[in-house]
């Protein structure tokens, strides 16, 4: 046979596997506050017909920013966006939210079996209020109350 046209192997460095960013993090105390005195508006509908139904929701849950003042060093625009992009990249507020949202659909369908939800968040300032906006997707089985634990 002849000789290979191929190139020989050849050692790769690896990149860096830590990256250092500057973000402010959200404190226990500053996400209990942040739930505390929200207001939650949630609705929804369900759609199809027999087991091949889904829950389509919506959460709102507003939080006027005044009351932290103990947290957010001055009620300026530039200080509630500094707030709302440390929430929005929050896992636990996240969580928190969804979970706030997955339980007003099981409130309002308590006959039913839930599966898995979908949930996209959404994080906004909007003047000196903060909202987190919860939309789900979650389907829905029958089920008498008796075989539900």
């Amino acid at each position: 046979m002849g000789e290979s046209r191929l190139k020989p192997l050849s050692r790769v460095r690896a990149g860096k596997g830590l990256r250092r960013r500057r973000a402010l993090a959200i404190t226990r105390e500053l996400e209990e506050a942040l739930f505390r005195d929200a207001d939650v508006l949630s609705e929804g509908y369900c759609r199809g017909a027999g087991g091949s139904r889904v829950y389509f929701g919506s959460t709102m849950i507003t939080i006027d920013l005044t009351r932290l003042s103990a947290y957010v060093p001055a009620a300026s625009a530039e200080h509630f966006a500094e707030l709302a992009a440390a929430v929005d990249g929050s896992v636990r507020i996240r969580i928190r939210a969804m979970r706030l949202a997955c339980a007003e659909v099981s409130r309002r369908m308590r006959s039913r079996v839930l599966g898995t939800a979908q949930v996209e968040t959404r994080v906004r300032v909007a003047g000196e209020q903060l909202h987190i906006d919860v939309d789900l997707e979650v389907p829905v089985g029958v089920s008498s109350g008796s075989e539900r634990s």
